[in-house]
């Protein structure tokens, strides 16, 4: 699916994205200095639109990357104010189906990107990222990219 997201344009293919889950490789590109200015826009009017789901997997990824105590804190700021994303009790399971199903297709990529794609998957939302593994997973499944 081609998703196209703009200040003036929030749908793909006519349904409205109310709600995005933003990837670590996404995060990360968005606060390099030099990153994609599109992106750091796009991430700026997600978080101020309150439409960023946010995994305690991502949050565990961005903060776990932090490269000072001051850095460390900033982020875990930043990421308070989003909306988190529970997990039911049962998802490992139902990752672990989803992965071994992606495994048959001929695919094995990293266990918290297959995590991540299927929170997606299920929350029917798309997922903002700059990670090739999740391309070879949206070409398979169900996932939404943008």
């Amino acid at each position: 699916m081609n998703l196209v997201m703009t200040s003036e344009n929030w749908s793909a293919q006519g349904r409205t994205v109310d709600r995005v889950i933003i990837d670590t490789s996404a995060w990360i590109e968005s606060f390099r200095p030099g990153g994609d200015q599109e992106l750091k826009q796009m991430v700026k009017e997600l978080i101020l639109r309150n439409a960023v789901l946010l995994p305690g997997i991502i949050k565990s990824e961005v903060l776990r990357g932090a490269k000072s105590e001051g850095e460390f804190s900033m982020l875990k700021d930043l990421l308070s104010g989003l909306i988190y994303l529970p997990v039911e009790e049962d998802f490992g399971e139902r990752v672990a189906r989803f992965s071994f199903e992606l495994f048959r297709k001929g695919l094995s990529v990293p266990l918290i990107d297959t995590y991540i794609a299927l929170l997606a998957i299920e929350e029917d939302v798309p997922l903002l990222c700059r990670d090739k593994h999740f391309s070879w997973i949206a070409d398979k499944t169900g996932l939404r990219l943008l």
